[in-house]
């Protein structure tokens, strides 16, 4: 089991996420003892986890004209032993054309599947939910060898409490040739347990790793993976 640290970078800060409202993400700072300043959070960040997968959402890119691309690509240059997974929606860019860059193509951001063999052949999938798939229900039913893994991703349980929404992932089928991660809710290492005995191969956390009663041997012996 994966656990891999998910960060949400708005306006070039590192914000915590409220049950998927955007326009309501707040530097994490406000609500944590870690720096919202992106370099200053992931250097703590690996310090105490060692995560060996990092998850990235550009909220900018996700809801308006402006990115954090450039920024994106100088964290990936500082930290070249641990790969990004980055979401920037369905945009293609060539700024994240680096080594250590796996971007993502997410359900929300993808309005047709025509030449997604070939024009997003090496994304990671992302299947995004708010009270229903957000896009076309074809992209979930697309099948390709190149679609190796994908994340569950339940955008309404991020930054919630109540835990991850156990009805909507046990509905999903999955396939033994596919890599599954789950993302939104993960609030406690019993949901993490839960998950991998479910045959989920990682998890993405974000408000699990700033509570104290963590437990953050278990974090980061699985975070190492």
């Amino acid at each position: 089991m994966n656990i891999i640290p998910a960060i949400d970078i708005k306006n070039g800060k590192v914000v915590k996420a409220i049950k998927g409202n955007r326009d309501s993400y707040v530097p994490i700072e406000n609500d944590s003892d870690f720096s919202s300043d992106p370099f200053k959070f992931i250097r703590k960040m690996t310090k105490i986890y060692h995560p060996s997968i990092l998850y990235i959402a550009d909220i900018d890119s996700l809801i308006s004209k402006s990115d954090n691309i450039d920024l994106i690509k100088d964290i990936a240059s500082e930290n070249k032993y641990i790969n990004f997974w980055v979401d920037i929606g369905g945009k293609i860019d060539h700024r994240l054309t680096k080594k250590n860059i796996i971007p993502i193509l997410c359900s929300e951001s993808c309005s047709s599947i025509k030449n997604i063999n070939y024009m997003y052949k090496d994304y990671i999938h992302s299947y995004d939910y708010k009270n229903r798939l957000l896009g076309i229900n074809s992209f979930k039913n697309f099948d390709s060898s190149y679609k190796t893994k994908v994340i569950l991703m339940n955008i309404a349980d991020v930054g919630n409490k109540r835990g991850p929404d156990y009805k909507y992932i046990r509905a999903m089928n999955k396939k033994s040739s596919v890599q599954y991660y789950v993302g939104g809710g993960i609030k406690s290492t019993f949901d993490i347990n839960k998950l991998e005995l479910m045959g989920f191969s990682g998890v993405l956390v974000s408000s699990l790793l700033f509570k104290k009663d963590t437990n953050s041997f278990l974090i980061k012996k699985r975070a190492d993976k």
